[in-house]
């Protein structure tokens, strides 16, 4: 199911606001509890991108690349990065911010994660780092991002989860996710880990990893009852026994890792660097 006309309008909105884009420009380096996960969510990614042993020529997509944090710290290790958002404010701060290094082997375009313009078996890598969450369903954005993925190329994707320690201390957040789905609100969506599952093997992806990066904030009523710290010392503590896998169901952010299922190779050969096959907008620089 493709994202409705009115709510795509309505996020490309959202992600033009300056306020928000300085917003997420900032928080990459902001010391509160909302910094510290995404942070923690990025220094995820890049640690299992740093894993892959990627050749200097391999190509990486970010898939709402935003302000052009992570793409920036990618391109900076000499892959030929990708950055990609639906909003083309956020597009232009990217830019802005990545250009004052001209040796980056980085280019910006603007798309919908749910009709990609790139031909098929092109990347490397794919980075979506929460923007499933906007959507109202997945397997779209899946199965696309599965098209233009090389067989055997890695996807980093992170989730809400719907059934995470924090909304079980706060049975109101149930309740609150039940009234704006009957509201029809244009609400961030929370994912139950299993459904996800089966739409990743649906998609012809294999789970390699996955972590969970965020355990917190409390809350009662919605309210937040901890400070920053407090919350960011909550989660260090609960990770140390991460490797429980009950504990890290409960993980409010989730990242998975996982792989495109490997096809035979055709006579043709699958995932060829064909000259076309990025686009002209979006050719190398």
């Amino acid at each position: 199911m493709y994202l409705k006309s009115s709510k795509k309008k309505y996020l490309q909105e959202l992600f033009s606001k300056s306020a928000n884009i300085e917003y997420w420009e900032s928080i990459y380096s902001r010391r509160d509890f909302a910094g510290f996960i995404l942070q923690r969510r990025m220094y995820q990614a890049l640690s299992w991108l740093g894993n892959l042993n990627l050749s200097k020529d391999s190509r990486v997509l970010d898939v709402g690349c935003g302000p052009g944090v992570m793409v920036k710290e990618i391109a900076g290790k000499g892959h030929r990065v990708f950055g990609m958002d639906y909003s083309y404010n956020m597009i232009q701060k990217a830019e802005a911010r990545c250009n004052v290094h001209k040796r980056l082997n980085l280019v910006f375009l603007q798309g919908d994660i749910e009709s990609l313009p790139f031909k098929e078996s092109v990347f490397d890598v794919i980075l979506c780092l929460g923007v499933v969450s906007y959507l109202k369903s997945e397997q779209k954005a899946l199965q696309e991002m599965s098209r233009v993925l090389k067989s055997g190329g890695t996807l980093i994707l992170s989730i809400l989860n719907r059934t995470s320690l924090t909304k079980w201390l706060d049975p109101s957040a149930f309740v609150r996710r039940k009234i704006n789905k009957i509201l029809d609100n244009k609400v961030v969506k929370s994912y139950f880990i299993p459904s996800l599952r089966n739409s990743l093997r649906i998609a012809g992806f294999t789970e390699l990893d996955y972590a969970a990066v965020q355990y917190g904030p409390f809350t009662i009523f919605g309210w937040t009852i901890f400070p920053s710290r407090l919350n960011i010392n909550i989660t260090n503590f609960i990770e140390k026994f991460s490797r429980i896998p009950f504990v890290k169901s409960l993980g409010n952010m989730c990242v998975f890792k996982l792989r495109k299922k490997v096809r035979p190779c055709s006579l043709t050969g699958e995932g060829s660097p064909e000259a076309d096959s990025i686009p002209a907008s979006a050719a190398i620089l």
